[in-house]
């Protein structure tokens, strides 16, 4: 049956607002028999209603969609579509436009009238009608449809300012998110997911190369979520990315940025983060941990916890003397998984934790040299969907292959003319992870004209350095670094050690530049007060300890022009030499 429309011919619709009409409005009336919809439409336009009729759920849809009522009854038990679903999806095509739905029926139950609610009914009334009911519905829904027109008309001008200013974060997201991912690098390498709980995503992902070829990444996670979670995002790319492209170590760049964010948020606002820097040798790497959750390291052996060991940035003005990167060794196959709390604390439909639910077992099904990231982000895709997350979401995954360190090759430059030396000596609570060569040797002004061969001397240095401190003053046990769980047990020897376990030991560095007609070259020397260690010359001259440890040597001997020791192996003199 097709819709029936029961206005006059000669009435024309009108605002019931507009005084002077005598018309009230246009009310539609859905129901499966006749007898019962002529009754209402008879009591509605005796009201003052103009009125639209409809047989079926599905005719008052079609009806409502070419001429809008103020107002629609509707009885509750209609066959097919009946009027619970037909009254959800009239509310559903009326919008923010408040439409009064009365559903009618001849018997009151609680199972009716729960119905009638969970339905979106606004009311509800009783066959046969009574005209008096009748007309008290009819003036409750008037007065609601009519506070509703009021709130909606005053909270326009809110609305539009509100669509301004979400118009204008997505501006400032898309500016924000190229300021900071443009500048970060191996983003075709490097795996990495970021989901935001609102536009602006409070975690961080920062990558950059070091001079050497290696390479320094930051995961941090500011408290709060959504713009006010990125305020400290700008200053610590910038401090991030500068100062690990100039080769300042780990230590001063997490001191620059904890200053940075402790002037800048306030009290109950700070950042925590995982630091890692792996040099270009790919020998091993640093890391350092303020109150993010563990990252993990898979390596032959198995998977090895950097847990958490230092407070998080901006909380302090300084940060604590023992809050300092730690080292591990790994080797070409190992991956590092990073990840934020919101990765863990994910819920699903339950409520139930993705760390609780799926993390454990796919993190525990590992396999070296194999990537995990696939199959973590596919059990978070299964686990959170249809849920909006409480808290912004990043993980990244790091394979720790060769291809991905490599020294860069060096560049022609306006070369210094004169050369120089410079030399120092560490004793005691000094000897510790080396500064980068870079920020020691720059405020003297020693390195312009010769940034190019910086790579390649840091890692000289840092190499010579590492094989003096960890096996000629023998600061862990040659069992140790020959055990099966090396890995493991290095960490667990270092933590035992006093706070001065060498005592009166020392290193001397010395690095010379000298410069010549057709290029130039680096002495480097690195001797220490320790027992040295046994080292057979082999043919080429180089002396090789006992492996494991001797890896970097070899790196050594294939940068160097010549590599030699001497006094039992308590001093190490590297020549690197280049060609205009």
């Amino acid at each position: 049956m097709q819709p029936m429309d029961n206005r006059d011919t000669a009435a024309v619709r009108s605002d019931p607002s507009e005084p002077g009409t005598g018309r009230r409005g246009l009310v539609m009336v859905v129901d499966a028999d006749e007898d019962s919809r002529g009754q209402l439409v008879g009591l509605l336009r005796s009201e003052g209603f103009d009125t639209l009729e409809a047989d079926s759920g599905e005719g008052a849809l079609d009806l409502f969609e070419t001429s809008r009522s103020d107002m629609v009854f509707v009885d509750a038990h209609m066959p097919d579509m009946d009027g619970y679903e037909t009254s959800r999806y009239l509310k559903t095509m009326a919008g923010d436009a408040f439409l009064p739905v009365v559903l009618t029926f001849c018997a009151e139950d609680d199972e009716t009238l729960l119905a009638c609610v969970r339905s979106g009914g606004d009311d509800f009334l009783l066959r046969p009608y009574d005209s008096l009911l009748l007309r008290m519905r009819i003036l409750a829904m008037e007065r609601m449809r009519d506070l509703q027109c009021a709130i909606l008309a005053s909270s326009a001008p809110l609305a539009q300012l509100l669509d301004r200013e979400y118009q204008e974060q997505v501006l400032a997201e898309r500016v924000f998110s190229r300021a900071i991912r443009n500048r970060n690098v191996m983003s075709d390498l490097i795996a990495v997911l970021q989901r935001s709980s609102a536009l602006f995503c409070g975690d961080l992902v920062l990558t950059q190369h070091l001079p050497d070829g290696g390479l320094r990444v930051l995961i941090g996670d500011f408290t709060g979520q959504g713009l006010a979670a990125t305020i400290g995002a700008l200053p610590v790319a910038e401090a991030f990315h500068a100062m690990t492209a100039k080769g300042v170590d780990d230590e001063e760049v997490l001191s620059e940025i904890n200053g940075k964010l402790y002037e800048l948020l306030p009290q109950d606002r700070f950042m925590s983060a995982t630091l890692i820097s792996v040099p270009g040798s790919g020998r091993y790497l640093h890391w350092w941990n303020g109150g993010m959750p563990s990252a993990w390291l898979r390596t032959a052996e198995g998977l090895y916890e950097l847990s958490s060991h230092a407070v998080s940035l901006g909380v302090l003005p300084r940060l604590p003397k023992g809050d300092v990167p730690r080292r591990i060794s790994v080797r070409p196959g190992d991956g590092l998984l990073i990840f934020s709390d919101g990765l863990l604390e994910a819920r699903d439909v339950e409520g139930r934790s993705f760390d609780e639910r799926c993390f454990r077992s796919v993190l525990s099904g590992w396999q070296h040299r194999r990537q995990v990231f696939p199959a973590l982000a596919e059990a978070l895709e299964r686990h959170c969907e249809g849920v909006d997350q409480p808290d912004d979401i990043a993980m990244l995954e790091i394979p720790l292959e060769s291809h991905l360190f490599s020294i860069p090759e060096p560049i022609h430059c306006q070369l210094p003319e004169g050369g120089w030396t410079w030399s120092i000596e560490l004793r005691g609570e000094h000897l510790g992870p080396l500064h980068a060569v870079d920020s020691l040797l720059r405020p003297l002004g020693l390195v312009d004209g010769l940034e190019t061969h910086l790579p390649v001397l840091e890692t000289i240095v840092g190499e010579l350095y590492a094989n003096a401190l960890e096996h000629g003053l023998s600061i862990v046990p040659v069992a140790v670094k020959v055990a099966p769980n090396a890995l493991a047990a290095g960490e667990e020897a270092f933590r035992e050690l006093p706070a001065n376990p060498l005592g009166d030991g020392w290193i001397r560095i010395r690095i010379r530049y000298l410069p010549c007609a057709d290029g130039g070259g680096f002495s480097v020397c690195v001797e220490h007060s320790g027992k040295g260690f046994d080292c057979c010359p082999d043919e080429a001259g180089l002396c090789l300890p006992p492996q494991p440890w001797g890896e970097g040597l070899v790196l050594l001997h294939g940068l160097c022009e010549s590599l030699s020791y001497s006094q039992e192996g308590r001093r190490a003199d590297a020549f690197y030499r280049w060609w205009s």
